[in-house]
């Protein structure tokens, strides 16, 4: 069994660009597509190994250019997920 040491809050907006841009399967593909529709925001675990390809995936997106109009959203998710990976902090610092 995987030890999902990563946890992830991010909002349904993060959601949709990984499972657009990312090359996620598996387990945590089906935690992403099970996401509650009312719910805005949610806390993913993920391995140290899927939270490092995450964020290969999703910069290689930004440098080729593949990212379109979204260039900027997935630069803003990127730096989320490197401050989470280096720090061990996941939290989103939002104010509702």
């Amino acid at each position: 069994m995987t030890n999902l040491t990563e946890r992830i809050q991010l909002t349904r907006e993060h959601r949709d660009l990984i499972l657009k841009y990312g090359y996620v399967s598996g387990r945590l593909e089906t935690s992403l597509r099970r996401w509650p529709k009312d719910q805005v925001i949610r806390r993913v675990g993920m391995t140290r190994v899927e939270l490092q390809w995450l964020i290969g995936d999703l910069s290689h997106v930004c440098v080729k250019g593949k990212a379109g109009s979204d260039v900027e959203a997935v630069a803003d998710l990127c730096d989320h997920l490197e401050y989470a990976q280096q720090t061990g902090d996941g939290d989103l610092d939002i104010l509702w």
